[in-house]
């Protein structure tokens, strides 16, 4: 299984709802290819299901207010 196939398994979860709002930044790179992000969609995954993840209601609109 690659993880491209683990990141849409954890996304996506048969018979269950799935994401409804995820982000990820680049940074500065622009050349991130599919397997790096589902690389990071995997790891932030399980980052979350150690609880080792805070939830953020503020992040949008901190971002925006910082552009």
């Amino acid at each position: 299984m690659t993880d491209i196939d683990r990141a849409i398994a954890a996304l996506f979860p048969q018979g269950k709802e799935g994401v409804a709002d995820i982000k990820f930044f680049a940074g500065s790179r622009s050349d991130v290819t599919a397997e790096e992000r589902a690389r990071e969609v995997v790891r932030a995954d399980a980052q979350i299901r150690e609880g080792l993840t805070q939830k953020s209601e503020t992040l949008d609109s901190a971002l925006l207010t910082s552009i």
